[in-house]
């Protein structure tokens, strides 16, 4: 099975099956949060490692021919292609991409760079307060083949209606509940090089783009000013199928949208890699912090914090 959800119950299996999680992860999750905590909450650097990581791993779909030279999926090819990361979806990505490439050049010796995108990610949630601990796996297989192009959601035109999105998640393997639930990372988003019918189209997609929080769900409809809401995510909140729904249920509910969110980007993180090769990986969701860890680094002398 392709990108089947990981569960407490695999973590558990993966945990006693595979031993301790490697010691070099907790210095790197130590490192990066040096540079996605800021006095505001989480930085621009955070906001980029988690679209760097939705991007690297949601090119995968059920619907790519087995005999392709590349299936997509999470296998670190956003980072280690040159040719993946100029594509018009990736536009805004390329600071972070420079960030991380200079980190991988620094660890590559002792890890992957399909781990290093996801565990940065997860690092990079918890940094915004309060951002939730995402089970967090290594052990991803990587390729530098440029994954499948045009498998990434639009933020406007055709293909950014509702059912559209739901069609192109659901050949993922991702539920509707479950994008639901990933959409609302744009709460930590600012849009960068977006346009819509011309118009560029720059800023936050909620009020607290520092703050990991529901303030999305409700303004994605209230729309005031100084949100810029994308024509997707105003699609996907309209309660009219089980994604609008569920979209709606989260207004004004942090803890189901945590609850729902962590196994969501668990699953995410792992499309496209068969469960076969799962079962071997190791736990590392002890090496990211947890929320409030995350922000005592704060609290260091601001010579001793990267920018």
């Amino acid at each position: 099975m392709i990108g089947k959800t990981l569960s407490l119950l695999a973590l558990s299996a993966i945990a006693e099956t595979s031993g301790g999680c490697p010691a070099i992860w907790s210095t790197i999750a130590s490192d990066l949060s040096q540079s996605f905590i800021g006095a505001s909450g989480c930085t621009d650097l955070a906001r980029g490692a988690i679209r760097f990581a939705f991007h690297d791993s949601g090119s995968y779909s059920s619907r790519t021919p087995a005999y392709a030279p590349a299936t997509g999926g999470a296998d670190g090819s956003l980072l280690l292609s040159s040719v993946e990361i100029t594509r018009d979806e990736n536009n805004g990505l390329q600071q972070y991409y420079s960030f991380l490439r200079g980190k991988y050049d620094v660890y590559k010796s002792q890890v992957g760079a399909a781990d290093l995108i996801q565990f940065a990610a997860s690092v990079a949630i918890v940094s915004c307060p309060g951002g939730p601990r995402i089970p967090t796996v290594i052990g991803r297989k990587d390729t530098s083949t440029p994954a499948p192009d045009n498998l990434l959601p639009q933020a406007f035109g055709p293909g950014s209606a509702q059912q559209v999105l739901i069609q192109l998640f659901a050949d993922k393997g991702i539920s509707q509940p479950e994008l639901a639930a990933l959409i609302g990372a744009h709460t930590a988003s600012k849009a960068v090089a977006e346009e819509d019918n011309g118009i560029p189209y720059d800023g936050p997609q909620d009020s607290t783009p520092g703050q990991w929080d529901v303030t999305y769900y409700s303004q994605t409809d209230s729309h005031p000013k100084g949100v810029y809401s994308f024509e997707s995510d105003i699609n996907l909140s309209n309660p009219n199928s089980t994604v609008g729904q569920t979209f709606q249920s989260f207004v004004n509910s942090q803890s189901k949208w945590n609850a729902a969110f962590a196994p969501a980007m668990a699953h995410l993180s792992v499309l496209g890699i068969p469960w076969s090769d799962q079962q071997s990986f190791i736990d590392c969701t002890s090496a990211v912090p947890s929320g409030s860890n995350a922000r005592l680094i704060r609290t260091a002398p601001i010579n001793d914090r990267i920018r």
